[in-house]
């Protein structure tokens, strides 16, 4: 009887023996992954950046070959400039001899992702104008807007994160959506921009390197980029820029609010140091 229990607990000792071995090899590697994961992270915010840094992004597409300088460059006819008519005698009009140039004017498309200074525009959407929910006599929301930005991390508001910011539609409502870098567990939203950033500023004011109140302003169009002067550019070409009857026009922020902890990452570490 003893030797079978000794040949079960000799068992069992190989057993957590080999499973102390694996999980060894398991936290192993997920440190390793860990690692390269947070490199990753520091390469993607390091190249982000850098693109929001310089500029000239937007540059229009090359000409066909047969433009020049906005010019259709000139072909010779097959027929030397003589045009037969349906009765089969060839007629020749006395201006063909000379070459015709013909000026094509072609609209300048926007190229996306589009340098905005501190934000950076991936996609503008579309304007909604039949639905007044997706505008106030001061602000319009393209659906399907996507933009990102830099601003602090909301767990730990020293370092820097970037946010994905986007307008969807949602059953003929807007849904505004703020989404830290690598966390899509932490994402915020509503049928506001403005509450989308009071959610994220209350979430920094939380957090527990925070020692002192932040006079934060609640700025939700402007952290989405919506008063970027471009961005209005771009939506006023919009055809359903004139249908929004609420619109009366865009309000423009000062520096002095674009200044604010709320916005500007560098303004809020001066009162965290």
């Amino acid at each position: 009887m003893n030797l079978k229990y000794k040949r079960r607990y000799d068992n069992l000792k190989r057993c957590v023996k080999s499973y102390l071995l694996e999980n060894a090899a398991l936290t192993d590697e997920i440190c390793r992954l860990q690692g390269e994961l947070s490199s990753t992270r520091s390469q993607r915010l390091y190249l982000i950046e850098r693109l929001m840094f310089f500029e000239g992004l937007e540059k229009s597409n090359n000409g066909r070959n047969s433009l020049a300088n906005g010019k259709l460059e000139p072909t010779d006819s097959p027929a030397g400039g003589v045009k037969k008519s349906k009765s089969g005698v060839l007629q020749k009009k006395p201006n063909e001899d000379k070459p015709k140039s013909v000026t094509i004017i072609r609209k300048k498309k926007s190229v996306f992702p589009m340098n905005l200074n501190s934000v950076l525009l991936h996609s503008l959407g579309e304007i909604i104008s039949g639905n007044l929910n997706f505008h106030s006599d001061t602000w319009i929301f393209p659906v399907g807007y996507v933009a990102t930005r830099i601003y602090a991390h909301p767990k730990d508001p020293r370092k820097k994160c970037v946010f994905t910011c986007k307008i969807l539609n949602n059953a003929g409502i807007p849904q505004f959506q703020i989404i830290p870098d690598n966390d899509l567990d932490g994402v915020f939203f509503g049928e506001s921009a403005s509450l989308c950033h009071l959610e994220l500023l209350n979430t920094i004011q939380r957090s527990p390197n925070v020692k002192v109140k932040i006079p934060f302003e609640v700025q939700g169009e402007v952290f989405f980029g919506l008063s970027t002067q471009k961005t209005q550019s771009l939506l006023m070409v919009d055809p359903g820029y004139h249908q929004c009857t609420n619109f009366k026009g865009f309000v423009v922020p000062t520096s002095k609010s674009l200044n604010n902890p709320s916005i500007s990452f560098e303004t809020l570490q001066s009162f965290l140091s």
